[in-house]
């Protein structure tokens, strides 16, 4: 089995989530679409009435806040507008599943699927844990499913990077069998986000996401694209190497098979998106060359108003 990691390349957390990213998703957040369950403070709809009122902290406003939540003041002294949150709200827990078999390795651009995945997942978990919300990680391998409980506490950013950079690889994919341990867990229901190229069988996956639908939690899908994978710009006969499995190589005439391999590409795409409309999941796919701040500030503008 292969053993690379990111901290083997040379990448650094500052890689998986740079200064960047931060600045431009400060003032964003990511709201549960479902109610939640918990204890601890949020902005999310609680199926628990009224457990305090007590005054806990506060955050940015964002467009469909209660108006009878602004602080004034607070919003008066620094010029921008505050809003209150209290102890009845619940807290969201989000857990992120990130595809790490093999085919994640592929970097036609210079940056692999996998190191991608880590950057929509270093960001997801900073603005989980920004909104003091509960986040988790499921690495999925081969040979056994690498699990950080969720938590809100203030090193689990710290923990879900270290995580993701010294990773071992996995062969082969094993995103259905950490869903599968992840309904065994029986955990408390919130967001699970699956991260993935999503280059293998569907139906085992589809299967153990709408299992946890069925179970109240909500989904979301971010698919991972290569450039030379989607567009296969080949013109002459070519010797590709099964990254899954060293043994397996297959020299083809690529200008025959262009047409045919496109197709597939873009039929498992619309497969994956038709899925998810059929489901009421979200369904995000970028190519590795798109900042990963970019799309998700223009998938949480999208959910917000969505959500309104």
């Amino acid at each position: 089995m292969a053993t690379n990691t990111l901290e083997q390349s040379g990448a650094r957390y500052d890689e998986v989530l740079p200064p960047t990213a931060k600045e431009a998703l400060k003032y964003l957040e990511l709201y549960a679409r479902r109610r939640v369950d918990g204890i601890l403070h949020g902005a999310h709809s609680s199926k628990r009435v009224g457990v305090s009122t007590d005054f806990d902290h506060h955050k940015d406003y964002q467009p469909g806040d209660p108006l009878k939540h602004v602080d004034w003041k607070a919003s008066a002294r620094h010029d921008r507008f505050f809003v209150k949150r209290y102890l009845e709200d619940t807290s969201l827990t989000v857990r992120l599943v990130v595809d790490n078999s093999a085919s994640m390795q592929q970097a036609s651009n210079g940056t692999s699927k996998y190191l991608h995945a880590c950057r929509v997942a270093g960001c997801l978990a900073y603005l989980v844990l920004k909104q003091n919300d509960q986040v988790g990680l499921a690495l999925a391998t081969e040979d056994r499913t690498t699990w950080l409980p969720c938590s809100s506490r203030s090193t689990q950013l710290a923990l879900i990077l270290r995580s993701l950079v010294t990773a071992r690889r996995a062969a082969s994919d094993a995103v259905a069998s950490a869903l599968t341990t992840l309904l065994e867990r029986v955990e408390r229901r919130g967001i699970i986000a699956l991260i993935s190229d999503l280059m293998f069988n569907p139906a085992p996956v589809q299967r153990e996401l709408g299992k946890l639908l069925s179970q109240g939690h909500e989904t979301l899908i971010f698919q991972l694209r290569d450039p030379m994978e989607e567009d296969f710009p080949f013109s002459r006969w070519v010797q590709f190497h099964d990254l899954e499995d060293a043994a397996v190589r297959h020299r083809v005439d690529a200008v025959t098979l262009a047409r045919i391999y496109r197709h597939e590409y873009q039929q498992l795409i619309e497969e994956w998106r038709q899925w998810a409309k059929d489901h009421n999941s979200h369904f995000v796919s970028m190519r590795t060359e798109e900042h990963v701040e970019t799309v998700l500030s223009e998938y949480l503008s999208f959910r917000l108003k969505v959500a309104k």
